[in-house]
């Protein structure tokens, strides 16, 4: 087995007290789904991504646990890679469900949107952390299965990508855009004293009209437009991207950085991310940005 991709101990043998001390099985029974207070659980969070695109899951995570993944970010920043540059709204060429309104539906399509933050990538978190343990619990891919309702769900095996946390400070921004794909997985390690709160307009498109005009609205009108949820440390997240445009909000005046850790499933056994934006990545520099 890739070390990168399991932890000193085989995730299967790690017991049901050690994962006690980091999820609270308490309150979220995701080790006993087939129980009625599972089941309930899994039908809860499966109705709230139908109704808003998110199932969102304060206090998962503890928070001693959360403290100590949290410091281990920080001190992997010195090594994360450092993205810096635009971001582009649309992943899709087509334009299926443009409206009448050409000049808008190309201007909107045309911005254009800041994207800044550290990115710590999957071979550089330790095999010993917490975070890893959490990861590859089982329990947890076959929560997350039932959650998203597929056949079958697999660690990714992306050594770069299957597992990672995004570093933002000051002035850092994750632009507004729509993901290329649904049930996309994430824990709050960390927040920042002002800003970089996650925003987002529930399924304000749909495979059948892009809603150019209320795409406008929303950059122009967030404050007003946008569903700002409240995200603690140690909140886990299911989040239909596809069709929910979605940003972080920029980070403003900190003592800490925001860190928030994705991880990457797949219905295939043998998913790795493109080589060609691994490589890409690899050019990006490393380390925290620099403070003049």
């Amino acid at each position: 087995m890739n070390t990168v991709l399991s932890s000193d101990r085989p995730s299967g043998e790690v017991s049901t007290e050690e994962i006690y001390r980091l999820i609270d099985l308490d309150r979220y029974p995701i080790d006993r789904l087939q129980d009625k207070a599972g089941q309930m659980l899994v039908a809860q969070c499966r109705s709230d991504l139908d109704d808003c695109a998110a199932a969102i899951l304060p206090s998962f995570v503890r928070q001693a646990a959360i403290t100590k993944i949290a410091e281990e970010a920080e001190s992997l920043v010195q090594v994360a890679h450092r993205y810096d540059g635009d971001r582009v709204t649309f992943y899709e060429d087509d334009k299926k469900g443009c409206s009448d309104d050409d000049s808008l539906d190309s201007a909107v399509r045309s911005v254009r949107h800041p994207n800044r933050y550290c990115q710590i990538l999957n071979y550089q978190i330790p095999n010993h952390s917490d975070l890893r343990a959490i990861y590859l619990w089982p329990p947890l891919t076959e929560f997350i299965r039932q959650v998203l309702n597929v056949e079958h769900l697999f660690l990714s095996q992306c050594p770069h990508l299957a597992l990672t946390m995004k570093v933002a400070y000051e002035g850092d921004t994750d632009g507004w855009h729509y993901d290329p794909n649904d049930g996309v997985i994430t824990l709050v390690l960390q927040t920042a004293d002002n800003g970089g709160e996650f925003e987002y307009a529930p399924n304000i498109r749909n495979k059948n009209d892009q809603n150019y005009a209320g795409v406008d609205r929303l950059f122009k009108s967030p404050d007003v437009e946008a569903t700002r949820p409240m995200l603690e440390p140690g909140t886990f997240t299911f989040f239909n991207g596809r069709h929910s445009m979605h940003r972080v909000r920029p980070v403003g005046s900190t003592r800490q950085p925001r860190i928030v850790s994705i991880f990457s499933f797949d219905q295939r056994p043998d998913h790795f991310f493109a080589q060609s934006y691994i490589d890409k990545l690899r050019r990006f520099p490393q380390g925290p940005p620099i403070v003049d």
